[in-house]
C-alpha cells in the first residue's frame, strides 16, 4: 500500500475533498482561553509573567533582566556561527535584500487638474516586533525573511524574538546573526503568544511596537489576532503546504523531492500532486515511498502523518481542471514541475489568481533559502486574500492634497458645493466660497 493516497479528482468523495480544501487550517478555538489569560498576564504583570514562564521552559528561575540580549551575546554568536551557514546567511540576506528593494514603493505627486494637485507619501512605521518561532528546528531562514522587509522598509527600530535555544536563556546562535545581519537592532529571548503580548502593550524592559510580523504555532497565530485592534499584524500564517502540478516531463525522483519539501516541515503540513496522468501519478508514489524511507526523524513521522490526514496525489483531466483546483486551494507554495514550466505559465497566468508564491521547474526550497522573494506567506487558502510578507507591511501611505490658485479653486467650487449642500454640510460649502471670494490670483 502506498503512503499517499491516490485520486481522480472527479471521484473524490464529498467529505474526502473538503478535508483535503481545508487542511489544518489555524483551529485557535482549543488556546483562546489560555491565550487570552497569557495576553492579559503580560499586560498587567509585564517582564515578570514572561520571566515566570521562561523559568518553566528552561528549568530553573529566570530574572526578567535576562529577557535582553546583550551586544556582547550577538558579537559572541557571530563565532559560534558554522562559516558554512553563516556564508548562506549573508548570501541569502543579499538575495532578499535586493528583491524587496525593488518592492520599495516612493513618494509622489501628480497634477490631476489645472490647479489641482494630490499624492502619496511613502513612510516607515516607527517600530516592528517580528517573531522567528524555534521549536521542532531552529530557522535562521524565518529571520532574514521576516527582518529583511522591514529594514529595506526603512523601519527605526525592529526587535526581534525567539524562544530560549536548547533550554537555555539565549537564542540560537544562527537566528541571532541572520536577524542581526538582515538589520534587527533589538533582540529577546521569549515565545509565543507571551512575545506577542509583550510586543503588542509593553513592559518595563520591552517598547510596543506599531506592527508584529512573523509565522508560528496556534499561540502566537491566536495572539497576534486578539491584539490586532491596537497594533497592525501581517496575515494569517500557519503550517506550511504546497501544492505540485507536474506535467509527466521530468523524473518522478525530482517531482517526489520536490512534493516532500513542504510535507516534512510538521504533521499539520500538507502536500498536494496534481497531474492528468494516473500511471505518472503511480511512479511519483513509487518514488515518494522510497523517499519517505530515508528521512530521518522525526521528519518521517511528520510526512507520515499528514500524509493520512491532507496530502494526496490527485489526477486531473487537464491542464484547465488542475488550474480550477489550483484557485480552490489557494496555495501557500505552488510549483509548476516541468521542462515547459515557463510556456505552462504563460497560457494560465490569467486564469491563474490564487497562490503565495510560484516555481517555476524550481524547487520549493530555492525560494525558502534565498531566491529573493518572501517565504513568510499566506497558509490554509488564506493566498485568495492575502499576498506574502513584503515592505508594505511596515509602510503607511498617506496621502497630500492641494489646490493651487484661482483657477484650482474655481475648477473645484461648484463640485465641491454641489455636493456638501446635497448632503448637508453649509460649512464645506462655505470655506470653499470664502477662498474663492478672497483670492485675489
Amino acid at each position: 500500500m502506498t503512503i499517499f493516497p491516490i485520486y481522480k479528482l472527479r471521484e473524490i468523495p464529498e467529505d474526502v475533498l473538503k478535508h483535503i480544501l481545508d487542511r489544518s487550517k489555524m483551529d485557535i478555538s482549543r488556546v483562546e482561553a489560555d491565550v487570552r489569560r497569557i495576553i492579559e498576564d503580560v499586560r498587567v504583570r509585564g517582564d515578570e509573567a514572561i520571566a515566570e514562564f521562561l523559568s518553566s521552559q528552561v528549568g530553573r528561575a529566570v530574572r526578567p533582566e535576562e529577557i535582553v540580549v546583550r551586544d556582547e551575546d550577538v558579537g559572541r554568536a557571530y563565532k559560534e556561527v558554522d562559516q558554512r551557514v553563516l556564508r548562506a546567511i549573508r548570501h541569502m540576506v543579499r538575495n532578499v535584500g535586493r528583491f524587496h528593494r525593488r518592492q520599495l514603493p516612493r513618494s509622489w505627486m501628480m497634477r490631476v487638474e489645472e490647479g489641482v494637485y494630490a499624492g502619496q507619501l511613502v513612510i516607515p512605521l516607527e517600530s516592528a516586533g517580528l517573531y522567528v518561532p524555534s521549536g521542532k528546528a531552529t530557522y535562521p531562514s524565518v529571520a532574514v525573511m521576516v527582518t529583511v522587509p522591514a529594514s529595506v522598509a526603512g523601519v527605526p527600530r525592529i526587535a526581534v524574538a525567539s524562544p530560549p535555544y536548547q533550554n537555555e536563556m539565549r537564542i540560537d546562535p544562527a537566528i541571532l546573526v541572520a536577524a542581526h545581519l538582515s538589520g534587527a537592532n533589538e533582540f529577546y529571548i521569549m515565545g509565543g503568544a507571551h512575545a506577542i503580548a509583550a510586543f503588542a502593550y509593553g513592559t518595563r524592559l520591552i517598547k510596543p511596537v506599531e506592527v508584529i510580523a512573523g509565522p508560528g504555532g496556534p499561540y502566537t497565530y491566536a495572539a497576534k489576532l486578539m491584539v490586532r485592534d491596537i497594533v497592525r499584524i501581517d496575515m494569517p500564517a500557519g503550517p506550511s503546504e504546497a501544492l505540485v502540478y507536474a506535467d509527466g516531463t521530468l523524473p518522478p525522483e525530482w517531482v517526489a523531492w520536490d512534493f516532500l519539501n513542504e510535507a516534512e516541515h510538521g504533521p499539520d503540513s500538507a502536500a498536494i500532486l496534481l497531474t492528468t496522468s494516473m500511471d505518472y501519478a503511480e511512479r511519483v508514489s513509487q518514488e515518494l515511498d522510497k523517499a519517505v524511507e530515508t528521512l530521518p526523524e522525526p521528519r518521517r513521522s511528520y510526512v507520515l502523518e499528514n500524509a493520512g490526514k491532507y496530502s494526496a496525489i490527485i489526477v486531473v483531466e487537464s491542464l484547465e481542471e488542475a488550474v480550477d483546483f489550483m484557485n480552490r486551494y489557494a496555495p501557500e507554495h505552488l510549483l509548476i514541475d516541468s521542462r515547459n514550466a515557463r510556456s505552462i505559465f504563460r497560457r494560465i497566468r490569467d486564469r491563474l489568481r490564487n497562490f503565495g508564491t510560484l516555481c517555476l521547474n524550481t524547487p520549493i526550497s530555492a525560494g525558502n533559502y534565498g531566491v529573493g522573494p518572501n517565504a513568510t506567506l499566506p497558509t490554509g487558502g488564506y493566498a485568495r486574500l492575502y499576498s506574502g510578507l513584503s515592505v508594505d507591511v511596515f509602510l503607511k501611505k498617506p496621502t497630500v492634497e492641494e489646490v493651487r490658485g484661482r483657477r484650482g479653486f474655481k475648477r473645484m467650487l461648484e463640485t465641491v458645493t454641489a455636493l456638501a449642500e446635497y448632503e448637508g454640510f453649509p460649512a464645506h460649502a462655505q470655506s470653499m466660497k470664502v477662498r474663492v471670494r478672497g483670492r485675489g490670483s
